[in-house]
């Protein structure tokens, strides 16, 4: 199995644009130690030919033009790609938007849970996917159901949180069901090694803990260091848990909560543009990297 980060940080990217915390500023100013991220995007293959993205953020189109593997083949006709399907972990805005991107006339398969999906389809902008027929070809999936996704690799959603993106509108929302409104995946090859992308990870249970300590790599949430990251900067903002991200930091964070994983290779991504660990001088990205865990950047490869 080979996965490539093709972004490592959370919505808005790094340095965000209308930003001036420290991490923006450094980027900007071009001071070392720091580099700069697109939004949480990942692509994964089993065979090196049909590859699977894992989302689709905003930055999609470049972050494919910047992968040469993820190409289109002039030697396969005009229009082909080897993108073989997209899973949606949620519904969140800088998950879906580079759909949008992918409305040229070429067949994709999306992977979806039912919440998901419904969402997706009542809104007209995504309508566009859909201009011929079985352009997009909507898959149901659903937590805890294996499903094969590309030659040779199999995934299983895990469910995560019901709670629902903030733009739905109370309707709506009264009408959905939104069980698995937020899934992670297990991905596993031939050769059965797996890892695990939980872009948005809301708590640590023991089950959970369970199922991750089965893979080889762990991509995890890593959106915010402290749970009141955003407060300091800017009072009346929210806390981290109430956005659906358990922070790295403190004696129920992920960093403790996953101490324990040692055989693992434990990597943070989805990263929001205030957190610390992304200053590779930092205290906070030491005391990651202590603990035996790695900070994603773009282009960041695992071959396993």
């Amino acid at each position: 199995m080979r996965i490539k980060v093709l972004g490592a940080a959370a919505g808005g990217g790094l340095p965000q644009w209308n930003c001036t915390c420290a991490n923006c500023s450094a980027l900007r100013q071009n001071q070392p130690n720091i580099q700069s991220r697109t939004q949480s995007q990942l692509a994964v293959t089993a065979d090196g030919d049909a590859w699977l993205l894992v989302n689709a953020s905003p930055d999609l189109r470049q972050q494919l033009i910047n992968n040469p593997e993820i190409h289109p083949d002039p030697a396969k006709g005009l229009r082909n790609t080897p993108v073989v399907g997209i899973i949606l972990t949620s519904a969140d805005l800088d998950h879906i938007l580079g759909l949008l991107l992918l409305r040229e006339f070429t067949p994709v398969r999306i992977y979806a849970t039912r919440p998901v999906i419904s969402i997706l389809k009542k809104n007209s902008f995504f309508q566009m996917l859909d201009r011929l027929p079985g352009q997009s070809r909507w898959t149901e999936i659903e937590p805890d159901v294996s499903f094969h996704a590309g030659n040779g690799l199999v995934c299983t959603p895990i469910a995560l949180s019901s709670s629902l993106p903030s733009y739905i509108g109370e309707q709506e929302r009264a009408a959905l069901d939104p069980t698995g409104a937020t899934i992670g995946l297990i991905l596993e090859d031939t050769q059965r090694t797996r890892a695990a992308y939980l872009p948005a990870l809301p708590a640590i249970t023991d089950p959970l803990k369970e199922r991750l300590s089965t893979c080889s790599t762990i991509f995890i949430d890593g959106t915010f260091w402290s749970d009141d990251e955003l407060q300091k900067i800017q009072p009346g903002t929210p806390l981290a848990r109430s956005m659906g991200h358990l922070p790295i930091d403190g004696p129920d964070g992920s960093l403790a909560g996953l101490q324990d994983l040692i055989n693992t290779r434990k990597i943070y991504t989805h990263i929001n543009n205030t957190n610390p660990i992304l200053q590779e001088q930092s205290s906070e990205r030491r005391t990651v990297e202590d603990a035996g865990w790695e900070v994603a950047w773009d282009g960041l490869e695992i071959t396993s």
